[in-house]
Order: C-alpha cells, then structure tokens, then sequence
C-alpha cells in the first residue's frame, strides 16, 4: 500500500492536497459552530447521488412525469428510500443554510475583507430556493402543479419584466409540457452547473480569508482542522444523515399527490419554508399585491446586501453591532410568526380540512390504480376513467354544496337537502319515517312539512285520538321494501308493498299511480337505485321521480335539473356512485 501510495503521489501529488485541506489552521481552536458550512456539503451531496439515481427512472413529461414518479416510489425496490433522501434532504438544505446565515451575521463574517463570500453565499442561498421551486413541479401531481402555479403567477407581478418572465417559466400561456420540461431542465442543468460553480468560489474565498474566530476566542489557541474539526464535522454530518433516513423512514418517502389536474378545485398550500410568504399575501391583496410578492423580499434582500457595507465599525461584539442585527432577527421573528398563523389558519379552516381529506383519498386511489396499470393518455385518464374517483369527483362538485354523503360535508357543514349518509338503507328510511321534518331528511327543504311522522302520533291531541301509528313490524316490512326497490332486487311480492299502496299512494306514485296526480311525493317504485337516482339528476321533474306535472314553483327550492350541465356518462356514474356510497357508510 505505501508502494501505491508513493506511485499515486508522484503522478497526482494527492498527499499535499490532503495536507491543504486537512492541515488548514483555526485561530480559537475548533468549535461546533463551525460545522454547518460541512454539513449543508454533505446535504448538498446526498442531493446529487440520491437526483442522479432518481433520473435514472424519470419521464420528464406531462403524460408520463407521475407515472414514472409513482413507480419510483411504489414499483421499484428501495425506490421510495432515495426520493424520501431527497425530498428531506432539499427541506434539510433549508434549515441547514438559515443556521450558516445566522451563524455567519453572528460571527461577523460578513465583513471587511469577507464581503464577497457573504455575497457567494446570498446566490447559494437562492440557487437552493431556486432547486426547492424547480423540483416540487417534477412530480407532476396536484400539489407541485398548483403551487407552481401560485409562484409563477408572484413573478407574474413584477413590474415590468414579470410578464415576460412567466411566459418563459411557463413555456407559453398554458401550463403543460413545456413548463414541466423548462422546469427540470432548470432543475438537472442550469442550477447544478451554477451551484457548483458558486461553491468552488466560496470554498475559495473561505479558504484565502480563514475562519472568523468569536472576539471571546483565546488567539493563543489554534487547532488544525483535522482532527478535532473533522471530528465535530463527522459527528453532525451523522447525524443529518439520520435525521433524514428517520423522516423517510416515518413518511415512507416523500408525498405525492394525484396526478396534476388543471379542471379540478384543489387546496393549494407551499412547502413550510414558503408558508411565511404565502401568508404574507393575504395582507397585500388587489393592487398591492406587488407589494407583498416582490417588495418585501427585495427589501429583505436589500438588507442582506447592504449589511456588509453598513456594518464596518471596528467592534465585532454582537453588543456593538446590534443595530445592524435586528432587522435580521426581526425578520426572522415575523417569518416564524407568520408561518406559525398558516398552520393555525389551515387547521381551523373546516373548509380547507375537507378539501384536504378530498385530494389525500383521490392520492390513495390513485396509487392504487397506478399498481393496476396507468394507460398512454397518462395518470389523469386513469382517474377519469375510474369509476369511484369520478364519481366522487361529480359529487363534490355538483352535489356537496347541498348533500352531504360521509366525509362530504356543505359548507358550514350544514346541509340544504337531504343527507345521503346511508342514502337507501333500512336505518335511513326509518329515520324518514320517524321525523321527516329532521335537518337530516328534509326539515331544510321546501318539502318541509309536507309529509308526516308515521310513527309518533301528531302533537295535536284531538288528531292523536283517531292517529294510529306505523307498528315496529309495519315500519320494518315497509323500510325492507325500499330497501329492496333500492337496491334494485325488486320489492314486488313482499309485505311491505302492500302496506306501502295502502298508507303511502295517497301522495306517492307507486308505478305511476297516485291517488293525488298534484302531490309532489316522489315514485317509490326503483327509489334509490342507481336508475331513479340518474332520472333525478337529469331532471327531478321529468315524471320519473317526482311529478311530471308540477310547475316551477312548485320545484322552486328543490333540486335543480343537471341535464345541460353534465354528461349522460357523468350522471350514470354519479348515479352509481351515490348509491353505492350511500348503502356503504351509516346515518350519523
């Protein structure tokens, strides 16, 4: 080996490129605030091994992004290993580069003759945001798509050039192919190639001008780097590597959300280290947007600029320097408060809540349907295309704003028309039978008082006195009935059909036929199954399920007709979906 070794050195002189590196001295001795310039190096290199290996299986394009992305977490072996590293990693360079800035304004590092490095490390500083902004989009699902979105449209509101800029991020007007392909050509080519050139001039510089020493530190005292600095190096690089092989280990790698959708409603949030701004956002509305998206971090910006020429006193005491410190400090106070006010504001917000439980079950389901196969349109076909997902999808958009059906809840959570909750079940025609005037029936309807508990006496005692109430067993072989006519096994022949003609035909039609051709009761023959739910989509006034005859204003405040607004394929898988949901989940 000393062989070797003395044949290497001779041809690469490998030995006195060690000793520069290792034998660098430092003035107060080794210290474990010196550690943090190592180890956002090794965040930096877990970045490129574990992007290297994720390219190796990524499609950069708008059909085949998710797909690809989806098997790397799922299909390959220990694939959902590296993009949890990565993932982590990006959110640990954040962190990581924060505690160097702090340490660095601290220290004084920043001054006289160092200015340069401080300005290197502002631009390693954006090129790491620049990677955080670039690789949320690459996955290509709902959450990188709609963040980016929000972000491009910030830029969109600088003056002047801010038009211009977006078109070019965005690769046109419309996000699609040529964003996602401008993205991660940013991603993999332009911001590696500028992040390695700005290290290498950092390192430069760090190492022409050495370490700044606390004014505390003894200047009797120096260490050379290696042991003792290497030592403290290690151990904090240990353990920000378990750090984040513990967060992947946690989360089973990093999220993704469904496949990117343009048309659907999705709650867009950014990552935490984003959250201060988009917060801010809502104080800056309308025309003053501009203020909010672009002159506040310029100012922030500004300062850190001008920092270096403002503070050139000859004390570097933090207690000297203060005044030069605060805005940094104040700064970072009001970006933790901020982003402390959005979590609160989202975990409060039951809107938001529910939206958020929407795209994490429309995620599980696509991951479940991608391990089936996703088809050449690309992941969005194949939600289209799913049955449960659509139909879920339909629900939310046209119906929840009135229904609520299980997790589905109206805004408010109050709900305008009959909860679905156990729509066409035993347990729910019972309860209608008992109290149809309940909020959960039809009590915030305009059918409100027209049909009577068949089960408790009126409360009017003289009316009492000729009322006989619905038996428990009439009450089981009619709701046994409806159950059966729901589910589409037919009720012809049972018991409770003929109670059914005898108690309800005065206003309900039962095949047609009603002792009342005005009464606005619904068909009960088929009520609830998938066909007479599709009819009451098309038009509740058709004649198929509530009467043919009535006027507008006799429907006025009742469910509209969907006939124009969706397709005759949409409302049969609505149908279908509503009915099957519906028989699944319990009256709450």
């Amino acid at each position: 080996m000393s062989r070797l070794g003395d044949w290497l050195d001779e041809r690469a002189g490998h030995r006195a490129l060690l000793r520069a590196a290792l034998d660098e001295p430092i003035p107060g001795g080794a210290r474990w605030a010196y550690v943090w310039g190592s180890a956002l190096t090794l965040s930096l290199v877990v970045q490129a091994i574990t992007g290297w290996l994720l390219m190796s299986a990524y499609a950069p394009s708008a059909t085949t992004a998710w797909a690809s992305v989806a098997h790397i977490s799922h299909g390959i072996s220990g694939g959902w290993v590296i993009r949890g590293l990565h993932h982590f990693g990006a959110q640990a360079m954040i962190v990581l580069l924060a505690a160097h800035l702090m340490q660095t304004a601290l220290l004084g590092a920043y001054r006289r003759p160092r200015e340069l490095n401080w300005y290197f490390g502002l631009a390693l500083l954006g090129t790491t945001l620049g990677f955080a902004l670039t690789g949320y989009l690459l996955p290509w699902d709902q959450k990188g798509y709609w963040a980016t979105r929000v972000a491009t449209s910030i830029v969109g509101t600088i003056p002047l050039v801010g038009g211009s800029l977006q078109r070019i991020l965005v690769g046109g007007a419309e996000y699609g192919h040529l964003t996602l392909t401008h993205f991660y050509a940013l991603h993999v080519g332009v911001l590696p190639a500028v992040t390695a050139l700005l290290v290498a001039i950092h390192v430069a510089l760090f190492r022409r001008h050495g370490i700044t020493a606390p004014v505390t530190a003894d200047r009797q005292k120096v260490d050379l780097f290696y042991p003792k600095q290497v030592f403290k190096d290690l151990v904090v690089g240990l353990a920000v590597l378990l750090v984040l092989f513990a967060l992947t280990a946690h989360e089973h790698g990093a999220p993704l959300d469904a496949p990117a959708d343009p048309a659907s409603d999705y709650p867009a949030r950014p990552e935490w280290y984003f959250l201060a701004l988009f917060q801010l956002l809502k104080w800056f509305k309308g025309s003053l947007e501009p203020v909010g998206a672009v002159g506040i971090p310029l100012l922030v910006l500004g300062y850190l600029v001008a920092l270096p020429l403002l503070d050139r006193g000859p004390d570097r005491s933090i207690k000297a320097r203060a005044r030069f410190l605060a805005p940094l400090a104040i700064f970072g106070l009001v970006a933790g408060l901020l982003t402390v006010q959005s979590r609160h504001a989202d975990a409060t917000d039951e809107a938001y809540q529910r939206a958020r439980a929407l795209a994490d079950s429309r995620a599980a389901r696509a991951v479940v349907l991608a391990g089936r196969g996703v088809p050449p349109e690309g992941p969005l076909a194949m939600l289209r295309d799913d049955p449960e997902d659509r139909g879920r999808a339909l629900f939310t958009q046209h119906c929840v704003a009135c229904h609520r059906l299980g997790d589905l809840v109206p805004e408010g959570s109050k709900a305008a028309a009959p909860d679905l909750t156990g729509y066409g079940t035993t347990t729910w025609i019972d309860g209608l039978l008992d109290n149809p005037d309940s909020t959960r029936w039809f009590g915030g309807t305009a059918f409100k008082g027209m049909m009577p508990s068949v089960v408790h006496p009126p409360a009017d005692p003289e009316v009492a006195a000729i009322w006989r109430p619905m038996s428990a067993a009439d009450q089981e072989a009619t709701a046994t009935f409806l159950d059966a006519e729901a589910r589409g096994t037919g009720g012809k022949g049972l018991p409770g059909e003929a109670l059914v003609r005898r108690r309800c035909t005065a206003c309900h039609r039962l095949d047609g036929a009603t002792d009342d051709d005005a009464s606005l009761a619904p068909e009960l023959r088929g009520w609830a199954s998938p066909a007479w739910i599709e009819a009451q989509i098309e038009d509740p006034g058709s004649g198929k399920t509530y009467s043919k005859g009535a006027t507008a204003k006799d429907l006025e405040g009742h469910m509209p007709a969907f006939a124009a607004t969706i397709s005759p394929a949409d409302r049969k898988t609505l149908a279908l979906w509503v009915a099957t949901r519906g028989r699944a989940t319990e009256v709450r």
